[in-house]
């Protein structure tokens, strides 16, 4: 699928694989981690809306996109450790880190760990809120396995009807990256994503929390969650389910740039 004439992309070397970014825009330093299942191209058209204002970069996380699928190298340490060489590797100097999902787990331990990388991080509906699914760890690989096998005897027509509600750009997006997920991802969820309220103690940088909708319980234990944060806030966007710009894009790019304007 090709990518938008004001996009560039290459590979960078980090950690024993190659990871593939992709870049756009002009200004401060914006860094997108995509979610489990999806890759660097998906995060349009957030993209579009933000490359006037800032230098932004997404890449594929490994066994994702076009980077590399190595065997091994799936757990927290690895995906930070993916996301601190890379920017490093292109020299990014102070940037804000967003992530989705997995990408959200990923840019919360980023900042926990290492406290004087990024600016600021926005997290959208981040993994590992709630501690491990009721699915055991054998059983959440062998799903991704089969998703990622039934996947590659799919059409791309056939994959796209599996994302009834998105524009036909982004269905058509979300269904290569499906295509190009590899096997190995299977490794994440068997390696679980650890409890956040543990990273959110250890962070320090302006912290935004973009949460699904939920009932009142999980609104207040969300929260709760959120307090651990220094200098944090947590909105749960109405209607929003997992894929909140997605689903709910006004609302949440609205939250977004409030808190972009703020770090201004």
């Amino acid at each position: 699928m090709n990518l938008p004439d004001d996009w560039t992309t290459d590979s960078r070397p980090v950690n024993g694989v190659d990871l593939q970014y992709y870049r756009t825009g002009e200004g401060p330093s914006l860094v997108m981690a995509h979610g489990f299942y999806a890759n660097g191209r998906c995060w349009e058209p957030l993209v579009a809306d933000l490359a006037d204002e800032y230098d932004i970069v997404t890449y594929d996380a490994r066994g994702h996109g076009r980077s590399e699928a190595p065997e091994s190298g799936y757990g927290i340490e690895d995906r930070v450790a993916n996301l601190v060489g890379l920017v490093e590797a292109l020299s990014l100097d102070d940037p804000i880190l967003l992530g989705h999902s997995m990408g959200g787990s990923t840019a919360a331990w980023t900042a926990a760990t290492h406290p004087d990388l990024p600016r600021a991080i926005a997290l959208e509906d981040p993994a590992g809120m709630y501690g491990p699914p009721d699915m055991g760890p054998d059983e959440r690989a062998e799903t991704v396995r089969e998703n990622v096998r039934e996947w590659s005897n799919s059409t791309l027509e056939e994959l796209e009807r599996d994302h009834p509600n998105c524009d036909p750009g982004l269905a058509r997006r979300l269904a290569v990256a499906n295509t190009e997920c590899r096997p190995q991802i299977a490794e994440i969820p068997r390696e679980g994503y650890p409890r956040l309220e543990r990273a959110f103690a250890d962070i320090t940088c302006p912290t935004l929390v973009l949460k699904a909708d939920a009932d009142t319980e999980t609104r207040a234990e969300d929260l709760d969650i959120a307090e651990n944060l220094s200098d944090g806030r947590l909105v749960h966007i109405p209607d929003a389910g997992h894929c909140i710009f997605r689903e709910r894009y006004d609302p949440a790019y609205a939250e977004l740039r409030a808190f972009l304007h703020r770090l201004s």
